[in-house]
């Protein structure tokens, strides 16, 4: 899958709904969550899936460790120079992850589970690397009414686990995560988040 998320899938519009995604205003796309972490007083982060390290740069004031990985070997060598303070790897979700367990005080996960191929799977990837009162913060597309209508937007061929609510609240449930808060929104191509709409579903769990 690696090959798919090369330069093209970044740029353009043409193998994803990035137009540039470089040019994302980073803080106000991830603002809810900038606005609850740097309250918490964290150490070690892990952003899963962490493109070109844009989240990571924004979070780096108030985190001791900044981790990161992605499985696009482009995408890490932007975040190298985006995120220079990060320690970031290449790793695949769908795989094993190169961390041991119950390491990191926080894991986000954003735009990356619909891409895994067995998402409950991929989620218990993650759980297991967060420590016992950590946060791990996911943002996924969901299925319902509203995504199906507009599903002639999404051009991205790599959303295979695109999942409903209901479903995802009961695979937090079954990994014995408690749910902080529940956001949805709809995320435009400029990077803006639309909120309230259910088209996204962005939660706060705590282990």
């Amino acid at each position: 899958m690696t090959e798919k998320f090369g330069k093209n899938y970044f740029y353009g519009r043409i193998d994803s709904n990035y137009i540039n995604y470089e040019k994302m205003n980073a803080s106000k796309y991830f603002n809810s969550v900038i606005c609850f972490l740097k309250n918490q007083r964290l150490g070690k982060i892990l952003d899963a899936g962490c493109a070109f390290g844009l989240l990571l740069r924004e979070l780096r004031p108030f985190f001791d460790e900044l981790y990161g990985f992605d499985i696009s070997s482009y995408a890490i060598k932007r975040a190298k120079k985006i995120a220079p303070e990060a320690n970031l790897k290449i790793a695949d979700l769908n795989e094993e992850l190169p961390y041991r367990d119950n390491i990191f005080d926080c894991i986000t996960v954003f735009d990356v589970l619909e891409h895994t191929k067995k998402f409950e799977e991929s989620f218990k990837r993650l759980t297991r690397k967060l420590k016992k009162g950590g946060y791990l913060i996911i943002s996924v597309p969901i299925d319902n009414w509203f995504t199906n209508i507009i599903a002639f937007l999404d051009n991205d061929k790599t959303h295979f686990s695109i999942l409903r609510e209901k479903e995802i609240i009961q695979i937090v449930k079954r990994n014995n995560l408690k749910i902080i808060s529940k956001k949805h929104s709809i995320t435009v191509p400029i990077f803006y988040r639309i909120p309230y709409v259910p088209g996204s579903l962005e939660l706060i769990l705590r282990k």
